[in-house]
């Protein structure tokens, strides 16, 4: 903060002295020409400052630039004296170029120190600290007008310079992202072809430039002919600025922190081109100075607050590979690309249209920052792409035989496990634990891991291909009955062995035995051999199965082994109906919907998954695991000294998390999103903030609200990493009783009641 209130403080004021000064010694007509010349040396500026950037770092390099701006403040006041014209001219060129160059280098420097969650949170009282350095700045210059010489305050921006040096050695760091090397020779321009997205905010930039351009010459090219030129001028100039900045320092801390919480951080930076289009339509119904003032003040305040706080936050989740090279060419060479474009339109109107110069210049600017509307809202997409990309760099990278540690290779390994558990491994001459990858090597594993993909998205595709069994019945023979009627004997006869003969004698199931073999999914002995005859038929059964799973009058066993049996049934009817059971008060068979809603949109990619459904039923979750965490937090060191992780309730939070996760895996991208999940275990600060700041972008308002306090729990997340298998496992064991277990309890009670009325 108190960088960037030297370093706003001078600049604006340095703005003042520059208009003032070069007015005083050069014709409005002179500022096209100026214009274009500083923004063609920024260009070349930019042009050589990339390939510091990209070695050095901003860290590193940016002081470099101030101490040179600190040279040249030097050069400018020795010559002031002599060669006053000359001195006006390098000024101007001085700090028009050179200036948007350090302080992009400066933000550069905030944008790669802090995580984008992070950065979300202290950006804006940095840019806080910048909007009060404008008002010192505009103050000192406005009250140094009457009592200092021209020459006096330039040597006091040649100080203010040095001390940014010195301020800059103390606040940079390098970034805890890592980089690769073969990325790092990429060069701009095919980082650009490559990221939409650095096109979008460069496309951006240009078009604020060309109505900034034409607005700024409207507006001092109004004011030099109203006040002449002189101190009266630079006073003028002095003030403009200090209320400018007045407004801005306003702005900045009282809307800033809300427009992001509620505008998101693409309408946030859409602030400016609105502000462009309404000033520049009151100007145009309007004309005069006061208009006209009024329309550069209030795009300048805008500019300064709301859209540099969003912009800047915008970068946060680039890669430092990609940030460097491209940002100072983004945020100068675009700027100054786009000012010189707007330059030569002024040039070419006032040349051409004299008489009606003010209006078309005005339309010029209204339609630029209509065009930048556009732009700002194509912002948010590629921002969550870029937190996407972030999150995949920062997770373990298979590539790196040095990074293929005993973790990732424990990883991969309960990858495969968990994609085929015992079968996967037929014929590999390898144990369904996990043990028995210790020998293999990184190649090998990582051959085996494609390779079960592979075959396992070969079946899937079979097992689409495979007709339905048709559900239409025909007229069934009196042998076939006499058959039927044997084998509903037999499946009601309590004998194991006999209803494991009859399920191997009517292989596939009859439709007229389905309804008789649900109920054994009660029973333990046979439950394996009923489940998986029902599985073969179930895609012609679905109806008859989605009544039981329904029906809250069906045993509880028998309503969870049709949940998982759904789950491998890809229909939309399977589905729907699943959505249906995430009402259910049993929270097991809600897990069970969500993981068996995961299972098939994730292997039928044409059914289309009910997102507003799904986050409804994740945030009424949410909600209930926020009230049981925040009891339980309460409760740990003061009602009981198990800690809140072990309890039974924080074991249910955990289970309600991955249960959420489960239901936001089936509607948003599962890549990224498992990648934001793992990182908010991370140790890692600036990896667990991209985390929370890509989840920030994709929930909807709502659940986010809910999910937040559980999200800054890093043990939470770690728990929902485990095996779903393991999770279902211990929801199982923590289960709460079913009506049958109530009903045995209840008859034991009364059995013992019975016992001791006895007894007196």
């Amino acid at each position: 903060m108190f960088v960037a209130i030297v370093m706003i403080g001078q600049q604006l004021a340095g703005k003042a002295l520059r208009d003032g000064f070069f007015l005083s010694h050069f014709e409005a007509s002179a500022l096209p020409s100026v214009m274009t010349a500083a923004s063609l040396l920024s260009v070349g500026i930019v042009l050589g400052s990339v390939r510091l950037m990209r070695r050095f770092g901003p860290a590193r390099s940016v002081p470099l630039f101030f101490a040179f701006s600190a040279a040249l403040f030097v050069l400018e006041w020795a010559l002031s004296a002599s060669h006053p014209r000359l001195a006006a001219a390098l000024l101007y060129l001085h700090t028009t170029s050179l200036g948007a160059v350090v302080v992009s280098g400066f933000w550069s420097i905030v944008n790669e120190r802090f995580d984008p969650h992070t950065a979300k949170q202290v950006i804006g009282r940095i840019a806080g600290g910048a909007a009060l350095g404008g008002v010192l700045g505009g103050l000192a210059v406005w009250l140094g007008a009457s009592t200092l010489s021209i020459p006096t305050m330039i040597l006091v921006f040649a100080g203010l310079n040095a001390l940014c040096v010195v301020g800059l050695r103390g606040i940079g760091r390098p970034p805890t992202r890592r980089t690769t090397g073969a990325e790092s020779r990429v060069s701009a321009f095919e980082i650009f072809q490559e990221t939409p997205y650095l096109r979008q905010l460069a496309l951006l930039v240009g078009l604020a430039a060309v109505a900034g351009a034409v607005y700024d010459y409207l507006f001092k090219a109004q004011v030099a002919a109203h006040y002449g030129t002189g101190s009266e001028l630079v006073s003028f100039f002095a003030l403009f600025y200090l209320l400018l900045s007045v407004v801005a320092f306003g702005v900045q801390n009282l809307l800033t922190r809300p427009s992001l919480a509620l505008l998101g951080l693409a309408l946030t930076v859409g602030t400016l081109p609105g502000a462009v289009v309404l000033f520049g339509m009151a100007a145009l119904l309007f004309p005069g100075i006061s208009t006209v003032v009024a329309l550069r003040g209030g795009t300048a305040a805008v500019e300064s607050s709301l859209y540099r706080s969003g912009y800047e936050l915008l970068y946060t989740p680039l890669l430092p590979e990609k940030k460097r090279p491209t940002k100072i060419l983004v945020d100068v060479g675009g700027d100054k690309l786009g000012a010189a474009i707007g330059a030569g339109i002024a040039f070419f109107v006032l040349g051409i249209f004299p008489i009606a110069a003010n209006p078309i210049l005005l339309c010029v600017g209204i339609g630029a920052g209509v065009a930048a509307i556009f732009v700002t809202r194509r912002l948010h997409s590629g921002y969550v792409e870029a937190l996407a990309e972030s999150l995949r760099t920062g997770a373990v990278d298979l590539s790196d035989e040095a990074e293929f540690d005993a973790t990732t290779r424990q990883t991969i390994s309960e990858t495969i496990v968990d994609m085929e558990r015992a079968a996967v491994l037929e014929g590999t001459g390898i144990s369904s634990g996990t043990d028995g990858f210790s020998d293999l090597s990184r190649d090998e594993l990582l051959e085996l891991l494609r390779a079960r993909r592979a075959e396992r998205g070969a079946e899937l595709d079979g097992a689409r291909r495979e007709p339905f069994v048709s559900t239409r019945r025909s007229p069934v023979p009196s042998t076939e009955l006499d058959e039927s009627v044997l084998a509903i004997a037999d499946l009601r006869s309590g004998d194991v062995e006999r209803i494991e003969a009859a399920l191997r004698g009517h292989n596939p199931l009859p439709h007229v035995l389905v309804p008789h073999v649900l109920p054994l999914l009660e029973k333990d002995e046979v439950a394996a051999s009923v489940s998986e005859a029902i599985r073969r038929v179930a895609p012609a059964h679905v109806g008859l199965l989605l009544d039981v799973v329904l029906r809250v009058r069906t045993p509880f066993l028998v309503r969870r082994a049709v949940c998982k049996i759904l789950g491998d049934v890809p229909t939309e009817r399977s589905a729907n109906g699943l959505v249906a059971l995430l009402r259910d008060p049993e929270f097991e068979l809600r897990f069970g919907a969500a993981t068996g809603l995961l299972q098939i949109y994730r292997s039928h990619s044409r059914l289309t998954p009910p997102k507003e459904l799904l986050f409804a039923a994740a945030e009424l979750e949410a909600r209930r695991c926020q009230r049981l965490w925040r009891a339980q937090t309460a409760m740990e060191g003061r009602l009981t000294q198990t800690a809140a992780l072990e309890s039974r309730g924080g074991k249910r939070v955990t289970h309600g998390l991955a249960y959420i996760f489960a239901l936001l895996l089936t509607v948003l991208d599962r890549d990224s999103l498992q990648l934001a999940i793992r990182a908010l275990a991370d140790s890692d600060a600036a990896h667990r903030g991209t985390g929370l700041e890509y989840l920030d972008n994709v929930l909807p308002a709502g659940l986010k609200q809910s999910l937040w306090p559980l999200f800054q729990d890093g043990s939470l997340a770690r728990e929902t990493l485990r095996d779903r298998d393991e999770i279902l496992d211990e929801i199982i064991g923590h289960a709460p009783p079913s009506a049958a277990d109530l009903v045995e309890l209840r008859e034991r009670i009364d059995a013992r009641r019975r016992d001791r009325a006895g007894q007196t």
